[in-house]
Parts: C-alpha cells; sequence; structure tokens
C-alpha cells in the first residue's frame, strides 16, 4: 500500500510579495503622519479610506466581500460552498499619532496570502479542505471607541450589537452612526462556519529582534482588568478658593495615577499598570476641577494577582476620596482572563517554519489582539514577527522589508498546511 505523499509548500511569488508592498505602502499613506506613523482611528474618515482601499483589492482579486452589522470587512475565497472557513486577519485602525504596522501588516498579508494560495492551489488542481477568508476587525484598539476587540468582540458573542452600536466617542458621537457616515455599517448576514483563525502581527516586544528569531509562535496571553473610574469634586476658582477647601478631583486622579504605578512596583515582571487616559472638567487653567475620569488597566497572567490588585486599588480609592473630600465611582470594570491557544495549531506553526528554514520560537502575548476573542470557540494561532527594538504605539514603529517578507512566506505556509487538511489542527 502507498503512502500519500505531502504536497510541496505553496510560498508566496514574487508578483505576490510585490503586491503586497505596493499594497502596504498604498495603507501607509491614508491617516499618514508627519513623522512616518499612522493616525487612523476606528471609523473615521480615514479608516473609511483604507476600508474602500482594502475592498477595491479584495474585489479586484476574486473575492466575496461581505460586510456585518458591526463593520466586519470579510473577503471570502470559496472552493467547496459545504466547507467551512479557515479565517485569517486583523485590523486597519490604529492608535493615535501611531505606528502603521500594528494590525495593518496582518490584515494585508492576509489578503495576499488567501489570493496567492488560490491563484496556486488552482493551478495545481487542489481542492482543499477548508475555504478561506482573511477580515479587517472593526474597532481592534479601543482608541476613539471603547472597549477594544468590539468587532471580534461581537462577532463572537462576546460583546451585544446593539451595546457596541451605542458606544461613544470623546465628542458623543455613536459608533454605529460613525460606521454609517463612511458606508461602513454593514447588513450581510451571515453564519460564516469557522474552521480555524490565523494572525500574524508585529510582536510589540523586543524578544524576537534580541534572539534573532523569525516567527514568534504564541502558546499563550495575559489577563487584562480595566477600570474606567470617576472622581467628582466641586467647580470653583482658583485663585481666591482656600486650599484646605478645595475638592479638586484632579488631586485625587493624580493620587490614583501614583496607586497604579506603585502596585505594579509590588510584583516585578509579573505585573503591567497604567492610565492611558484622563478626562478633565472642565478643564480649564482658572478651575478647580469637577469632574475627572481615568481609564486604567492591570495586566497580568496571573489572575489572583489581578483580583488581590483590584482590592487594593478599591481601598485607595476609599482613603484617596477622603483625603481630597471627593466622591468617587467605578462606572466599568472588565476583566479579560488569560487564554491558552491551540497546542496543534502551533505545532503546526513550527512544523511550517521548518519547512521554510525559518526560526520560530514559543512567545506570549501581554498586548489584546483579536485572536484571543476567537480563540473562546476556535482553533487559533497567534503569530508574531519581529518589531524594531520593542516600539509600538509609536509613529517609531517599523518592522523590516525583510521581516514582513518573511511573515508572508510563513502565514501562506501555514494557511496551506492548514487548509488542506483541517484536522491538522483541530
Amino acid at each position: 500500500m502507498s503512502i500519500p505523499s505531502i504536497p510541496e509548500l505553496i510560498e508566496p511569488s514574487a508578483a505576490d510579495l510585490a503586491a503586497f508592498e505596493a499594497l502596504f505602502r498604498q495603507s501607509s499613506a491614508i491617516g499618514a503622519t508627519s513623522a512616518g506613523g499612522l493616525h487612523r482611528l476606528s471609523a473615521s474618515a480615514e479608516d473609511g479610506q483604507v476600508r474602500d482601499l482594502f475592498r477595491g483589492w479584495l474585489e479586484q482579486h476574486g473575492f466575496e466581500v461581505r460586510v456585518d452589522a458591526i463593520g466586519n470587512l470579510f473577503g471570502l475565497m470559496t472552493f467547496d460552498p459545504d466547507a467551512p472557513y479557515l479565517l485569517c486577519g486583523s485590523h486597519l485602525d490604529s492608535q493615535p499619532s501611531a505606528g502603521r504596522f500594528d494590525g495593518v501588516y496582518g490584515v494585508l498579508a492576509g489578503a495576499v496570502a488567501v489570493s496567492s494560495l488560490a491563484r496556486q492551489m488552482r493551478e495545481r488542481g487542489e481542492i482543499p479542505a477548508c475555504n478561506l477568508a482573511v477580515v479587517n476587525w472593526t474597532n481592534e484598539e479601543g482608541a476613539r471607541f471603547q472597549p477594544s476587540l468590539i468587532g471580534s468582540g461581537v462577532f463572537t458573542g462576546a460583546l451585544a450589537l446593539e451595546a457596541a452600536w451605542d458606544s461613544r466617542d470623546g465628542d458623543g458621537i455613536r459608533l454605529q452612526d460613525a460606521l454609517q457616515a463612511i458606508g461602513y455599517l454593514g447588513s450581510d448576514q451571515f453564519d460564516l462556519a469557522i474552521a480555524g483563525y490565523v494572525e500574524i502581527h508585529v510582536e510589540q516586544g523586543s524578544g524576537l529582534e534580541t534572539s534573532q528569531t523569525a516567527i514568534g509562535v504564541v502558546r499563550e496571553t495575559w489577563a487584562a482588568l480595566k477600570r474606567r473610574v470617576r472622581f467628582d469634586g466641586e467647580q470653583n476658582h482658583t485663585g481666591p478658593t482656600p486650599m484646605a477647601a478645595r475638592r479638586d478631583a484632579l488631586l485625587a486622579a493624580a493620587h490614583t495615577i501614583t496607586a497604579v504605578r506603585e502596585e505594579a512596583g509590588l510584583h516585578g515582571l509579573q505585573m503591567h499598570t497604567s492610565v492611558g487616559r484622563i478626562e478633565v472638567y472642565p478643564n480649564s487653567p482658572n478651575v478647580v476641577p469637577s469632574r475627572v475620569s481615568l481609564l486604567i488597566e492591570y495586566r497580568s497572567r496571573d489572575v489572583e494577582l489581578l483580583r488581590v490588585a483590584a482590592e487594593r486599588l478599591d481601598a485607595s480609592l476609599h482613603a484617596i476620596a477622603d483625603k481630597t473630600m471627593t466622591g468617587f465611582e467605578v462606572e466599568s470594570s472588565v476583566l479579560r482572563a488569560p487564554a491558552r491557544l491551540n497546542d496543534r495549531f502551533a505545532a503546526l506553526a513550527h512544523a511550517v517554519g521548518a519547512e521554510l528554514g525559518l526560526s520560530t520560537t514559543d512567545s506570549m502575548t501581554v498586548a489584546g489582539h483579536d485572536a484571543i476573542s476567537l480563540n473562546r470557540h476556535y482553533p487559533v494561532c497567534l503569530l508574531f514577527i519581529p518589531s524594531s527594538n520593542g516600539v509600538s504605539h509609536n509613529e517609531a514603529e517599523y518592522t523590516s522589508d525583510q521581516d514582513m517578507r518573511n511573515g508572508l512566506r510563513m502565514l501562506t505556509g501555514l494557511l496551506y498546511r492548514a487548509c488542506a487538511s483541517s484536522v491538522a489542527f483541530r
């Protein structure tokens, strides 16, 4: 009895690599900053423009394009209408004045990889066990609208559509209305059978660069606790109002920021904390602030550490409110649990890396990604490529052309091996 041979791995052609580089340059020009970065907030005019670019590219390359009610944009490549889809993608939105690689790389590389595979498999006469699809998830960043991971959260049922629609930016604009304004409040209703999900992303850390490794295969994610806290004081004149009589909400916020940073210091490398946004009212230099809101974040792989940190924060908030004669309210508190990604998918990724001659290593992610949303329901593989100096969410964010080409080769090969037989990673 003969044993069937394993087909030769498919790699992107020189034309595919050139197509990716051209598409990436076009994307980088939409919302470009003078310092070489990107300012492209979710559901903004710039987001609409890059979506149009992406949609046009998909249509030109034979994808069926669909947009759902939260604006997630799918490009479907169907070989067998009865087969499930192996999905890949990431996001096209950015942080304010940030980098042009974060998220964008995964969407555009995914589109080129799927297009290359579809063409080459048809040339070979191969019909895979899975269809292929690429997706741009809405509002991954959570910069303009909170929470983050909105599009993938709605898709996986972690977030109700109506709640997502009602998310508002700093000007009170609802996400539903913002999507409508740019033409991406979709109406496509479809039940997409998913075999698995692959996301390739810049590392946003220095591990791969330091170890001179081409590809990181993420095995675990850190947990994150995110809270919105509001302090209420009393608006008054900063000149004549006696210091002892002031109920300064901004002073209370300042003490809280210090307490949040000190919590991280108690745990060394096991916890990261931040206060990334402050909203001050009335925000005048001559007025004692009467209302201040903070967006507070704790990250750790240990949920118990986060629980203890939350208890200490609660105690600190009470003490700070007493000290500053203010009131406070925890307006929201969301815990994103840690996760382990699919072991068989990771093993397949390492095997593909070896086939391609690309060095691989197991990685962990502290940052959040849409892959985390998908991991609740489907087999997921999250891949990293190096970030120069570990810099991200910054206009100086950079990944070399060679590292992006390596990632595109890796993604194409992994999708090929995975879609050839979906049992390989399930």
